[in-house]
């Protein structure tokens, strides 16, 4: 049972819905009128209202003939200029189709892709089914509610653009999603175990002992905690050893005697921008190692962003890194 939407909502699917009935129902998982009506459930009807139904009905259903079939973690994209022809509805303007797993941040990096290419967003239909595919990666049923426990959720997501008539910047817009939907899916993969990493390196930090740095050291583990207890959204993490001798990165003067040095932590904006959730300088925070002498061994290092609850409370409880990390927020936030 789908739930309640306006009425004046309902009414425009009912006509969308009616234009339905008279497609085919070839290769879907459910009757045309089903399907469509799923699609723009949560699209707001001033968006809705603006356009013919029998080319939102039709935009619905090239969208479910792109994903028939689609294989475990494997999205599909398709940026194009639509043809009545060809693709059953018309627009004036370009649109992005996408279909993949359902994943944090795919509506904002999506957004953010489109804004830096100077392309205005016109319509955005975003709706999260739950699906049903064989091994084949075949499309088998569709649920927008009481779905079956083998069911597993999708972003469906279909945007129109400013018209964008090269094929050049077509295909680098679309060249483009594909990277950042990559990106998130390596950011949201590995996110509880970059969590689990910050848990480590704080525990790792209450065990370590470096003459002159105690209190920052305690503060380092207190800030790791907060940071872990959704203050940060982790995209990356590495871990660097120091050496001397030959080696790939020579590190000189300044660089070299910071990286020495027996501060325990780093915060600042590295050199790259985000292209996950928001297009901003990541942020940097970076975690000594030490041996048992107190000589530095190297870093860990997270990239991430502060999440917004970060920007209103910084910890209080730890007044040394609070200072630093509000420094770096209001320089660069």
């Amino acid at each position: 049972m789908l739930g309640r939407i306006p009425a004046a909502r309902q009414a425009i699917i009912d006509r969308i819905a009616a234009r339905a009935r008279r497609a085919r129902r070839k290769g879907l998982p459910a009757s045309p009128e089903r399907l469509v009506r799923y699609f723009y459930h949560g699209v707001s009807e001033l968006d809705l209202v603006q356009r013919k139904p029998e080319d939102l009905s039709g935009a619905a259903l090239a969208q479910f003939r792109l994903g028939r079939q689609r294989r475990a973690r494997r999205s599909l994209v398709r940026v194009f200029n639509p043809d009545p022809r060809r693709d059953g509805f018309s627009s004036s303007h370009t649109v992005i189709m996408v279909v993949t797993d359902d994943m944090p941040f795919l509506v904002d990096s999506l957004g953010m892709v489109c804004t830096d290419r100077g392309l205005a967003v016109h319509l955005l239909a975003h709706p999260v089914f739950s699906v049903v595919r064989d091994r084949a990666g075949r499309l088998r049923e569709v649920h927008l509610d009481d779905a079956p426990q083998a069911a597993r959720a999708e972003s469906w997501q279909f945007i129109e653009v400013d018209r964008e008539p090269d094929p050049k910047r077509l295909a680098e817009l679309e060249r483009r999603i594909r990277s950042t939907l990559d990106d998130i899916q390596c950011a949201t993969a590995d996110w509880r175990r970059m969590r689990a990493m910050a848990k480590d390196v704080a525990e790792a930090l209450g065990r370590t002992r470096v003459r002159g740095q105690n209190v920052d050291l305690r503060e380092s583990k207190q800030l790791l905690e907060w940071m872990e207890d959704n203050h940060f959204t982790f995209l990356g993490y590495r871990e660097y050893r120091l050496r001397r001798g030959s080696r790939p990165i020579q590190l000189t003067g300044e660089v070299r005697a910071f990286a020495r040095s027996t501060e325990p932590l780093i915060i600042t904006k590295a050199n790259s921008v985000s292209t996950v959730h928001r297009s901003t300088y990541l942020d940097y925070v970076g975690v000594k190692t030490f041996d048992a002498r107190g000589a530095v061994t190297g870093e860990r290092r997270f990239i991430g962003l502060w999440t917004s609850s970060a920007y209103s409370k910084t910890p209080r409880e730890i007044p040394v890194l609070r200072l630093k990390v509000q420094r770096v927020i209001d320089n660069f936030g």
